[in-house]
């Protein structure tokens, strides 16, 4: 697969982005990557690229966060991720990508205009019965195999139980290494990894320890107010760029 320099050096970019985001601050830079690698090659393709970089840096995640995530939130989510990618899997090729996009983008606006709305009334919205993580593991599984778009629904929930930010970004990551490794045989099996994008990730692969060491550095920095912060203006950025990428395609 013959691609051009500045192909790499945006996917460079990403994969740093992607190991700044994920490791520090769980947040959406990762979702940003299928788009921006897509101005080269297929989605499909893109996709295929990214997944076993990802799973390197889960693997990051799953070491530098091992004493902090929530095993209660982890054990209700998971089960939950199967029904989704199960779902999604039968839906490959059926429902339209930006119509998923599109209901992540307005999930992830709603449980941010809940975090801002409670500074004026403070009785608005509340946090949501831990329950509630089957069915948003269940979103995340279904739209992250149909449109790698599955951070969003898993990122709103866990933002609205307000844990720690260790114990927020440990758990995300543990979730997302189990999710990406299902995602792995049915990416295989319909031709999305093969020969020739195995070469391209691990050329990219370098980049990982770099962005990781910066994404450690800032999460330590970041007090949990201003970590919140910076989580929901995250939140709220991905959720205006999947809604403007899905409109545009759809009209």
């Amino acid at each position: 697969m013959e691609l051009p320099i500045a192909f790499f050096v945006i996917a460079a970019i990403m994969v740093f982005l992607t190991g700044v985001s994920k490791v520090g601050l769980a947040a959406g830079f990762g979702s940003l990557g299928v788009p921006m690698l897509s101005l080269f090659v297929p989605p499909a393709v893109a996709a295929g690229i990214l997944l076993p970089i990802l799973i390197v840096i889960d693997t990051t995640n799953l070491w530098t966060y091992r004493n902090h995530f929530q095993k209660q939130y982890f054990l209700l989510m998971i089960p939950g991720a199967i029904l989704g990618i199960g779902l999604g899997s039968l839906a490959f090729g059926v429902v339209d990508p930006n119509f998923v996009r599109l209901m992540v983008g307005c999930i992830a606006l709603w449980f941010a205009a809940i975090y801002y709305g409670k500074k004026y009334l403070p009785d608005w919205g509340g946090r949501l019965d831990m329950k509630w993580g089957f069915a948003f593991a269940a979103v995340s599984g279904f739209t992250s195999h149909l449109a790698h778009a599955g951070g969003p629904p898993v990122r709103a929930f866990l933002l609205n139980q307000n844990l720690h930010k260790s114990e927020f970004v440990g758990t995300f990551g543990f979730f997302f290494a189990v999710v990406n490794w299902m995602k792995l045989p049915p990416y295989i099996a319909f031709g999305q990894i093969n020969w020739d994008t195995l070469p391209i990730s691990a050329l990219l692969l370098p980049m990982v320890p770099f962005g990781v060491f910066v994404g450690i550095f800032l999460h330590k920095r970041l007090k949990q107010e201003q970590f919140m912060r910076v989580a929901y203006v995250l939140l709220t950025m991905t959720g205006l760029k999947l809604i403007y990428d899905a409109v545009a395609q759809l009209i």
